[in-house]
């Protein structure tokens, strides 16, 4: 008998590759959202999914409910679990190959996916996004061992303050960097070392940890953690590597070349030759908001980017400069959360200030800040970066 599950904030990227993941497993999936536009809009309607109020009763004859961390459990009997819950269990019985960090996760795991499709693996993957160039969708439940994870590091819910990512058991882990974030949720860098010191410590003898060391944090955990990884491969990734030179890609930019190696390294953990991983990664095209083109208007070339931390926007400024060295560059930016905006403003002010123009737009408030008072405005922050224009 084919089961039900209800999304509740099914619009959300990370609940949307659940259900579209699930929906291959044969699941009857909807779900109910704002009538907010999302990017994960598209794939949603593509799929048939339907989109309820968020004021609908849960479904009769609905065997689970995911609820997002930015809602209230629903007033129901029907079995109700977080989205990391869900997710968790969803891939209990897969080799997970689980992608954190708090820069390039999103990428290194559409990378991954877009990878192992392109050699022919139907490695099933959730990806943080609405759209992976060359895929379907971006999520999938794939038939072959290997499952590709986007793993979070953000809180389960309200009351379940551990980090999304506990409640997986990866095989093969990448960090793409480990920094301050989240200072709702981690209020120190050693809130946050710690949980990515746990994650470490939680593959299994025989898995393997794929680690740039080249940020402070990677580097002390892979100083204090020695003997605890004893049976688990260590393997460290730079510019310097072999493999780096050897990568052929359709995006610019030192950290997508990082990232792709990170995600060669992986493929070939999971089964690839050099050869076969090298070039099954010249497929990969890009993902939604990752240095996303939107064409050009008026001789003027548009992107967008998600980079929302100010270390990502300093490397996402500097590869554009370096890929357009003759053009003007104007960085039109919305924050994302007022935690995040307040904690690290100097930090956002400095890397902004990298670009030839910066507008500052509204800051973008999270479901969880909604109500809270709030420190800084679109004026109070424009004026930190020398001829900003606050919008």
């Amino acid at each position: 008998m084919t089961k039900s599950a209800y999304f509740i904030g099914i619009k959300g990227v990370g609940m949307t590759a659940l259900a579209l993941a699930m929906q291959d497993a044969g699941w009857n999936v909807s779900g109910a959202d704002t009538d907010e536009s999302f990017i994960t809009d598209d794939i949603l309607t593509f799929r048939h999914l339907g989109v309820d109020p968020l004021s609908t009763p849960v479904p009769s004859g609905t065997d689970l409910v995911v609820c997002s961390a930015a809602y209230a459990p629903p007033d129901s009997t029907t079995k109700t679990v977080s989205l990391a819950q869900a997710l968790a269990e969803f891939v209990k019985d897969k080799k997970v190959i689980a992608v954190a960090g708090v820069g390039g996760k999103t990428t290194t795991t559409a990378m991954l996916a877009a990878l192992f499709h392109a050699h022919g693996r139907d490695v099933g993957y959730y990806v943080g996004t609405g759209s992976i160039a060359g895929l379907d969708a971006p999520g999938h439940a794939g038939t072959d061992p290997y499952f590709v994870v986007e793993s979070d590091e953000y809180a389960i819910s309200k009351i379940d303050r551990r980090p999304k990512f506990a409640l997986l058991k990866p095989y093969i882990l990448i960090t793409t960097n480990i920094i301050h974030d989240h200072p709702d949720i981690y209020p120190t860098q050693a809130d946050t070392q710690k949980v990515f010191a746990d994650l470490v410590v939680s593959i299994p003898p025989g898995g393997t940890w794929i680690c740039n060391p080249s940020d402070p944090m990677t580097a002390q955990i892979l100083n204090l953690s020695g003997d605890s990884r004893k049976s688990v491969k260590v393997i460290q990734y730079g510019s310097d590597h072999p493999l780096y030179q050897k990568l052929d890609l359709s995006v610019f930019g030192e950290q997508n070349k990082l990232d792709a190696l990170a995600a060669v390294l992986a493929a070939i953990e999971a089964g690839l030759t050099e050869t076969q991983a090298l070039e099954a990664i010249k497929s990969y095209r890009g993902a939604g908001l990752r240095q996303e083109s939107h064409g050009e208007v008026a001789s003027r070339l548009l992107y967008d980017d998600y980079g929302h931390h100010p270390r990502e926007i300093e490397l996402t400024v500097d590869s554009f400069k370096a890929h357009f060295p003759s053009r003007r560059l104007i960085l039109v930016f919305e924050s994302h959360t007022y935690s995040r905006t307040e904690a690290l403003l100097s930090d956002f002010a400095t890397a902004i200030a990298r670009a030839d123009v910066a507008c500052i737009m509204p800051i973008f408030e999270s479901a969880r800040e909604k109500g809270q008072s709030h420190t800084v405005t679109t004026e109070s922050f424009a004026a930190m970066i020398p001829g900003a224009i606050p919008l």
